[in-house]
């Protein structure tokens, strides 16, 4: 899994090199809506938008194919380790142990933080 969210921060990255927008919090509320329910809520009918707030298509593509690439690759990879639980997801995808290669960006760099006590054990909002 850390490999996974390790070449996914590379990527995003790289992107965020020529659109900083990326940093925006359009942007982090996008990209993390996406990977909250493609993959740690792993719904079934999830289907990952096409618009991640940046300015150029171009961006807004490479940002989608990096995520589909993740969501897809992190789901077959939980499944095959037996990582079923929102929680367990979560922490799979918050693993601040896990930085990109160049500049030691962690996922809280591109998505925010989400507490883990704020969530009941299938992903709902408490409260």
């Amino acid at each position: 899994m850390e490999e996974l969210l390790r070449q996914l921060l590379n990527r995003l990255e790289q992107v965020s090199t020529d659109h900083e927008e990326l940093y925006d919090t359009e942007c982090r509320e996008r990209m993390g809506n996406a990977v909250m329910d493609g993959f740690v809520r792993n719904k079934s009918d999830f289907v990952l938008g096409d618009d991640f707030g940046l300015h150029a298509a171009v961006a807004n593509l490479a940002i989608k194919e990096a995520l589909a690439e993740y969501i897809t690759q992190a789901n077959s990879q939980a499944a095959e380790l037996g990582i079923t639980d929102f929680h367990e997801r979560l922490a799979a995808f918050q693993n601040s142990d896990v930085e990109s290669d160049e500049e030691g960006s962690v996922y809280d760099d591109f998505f925010g933080h989400s507490a883990p006590d704020a969530f009941d054990s299938t992903g709902n909002v408490i409260g």
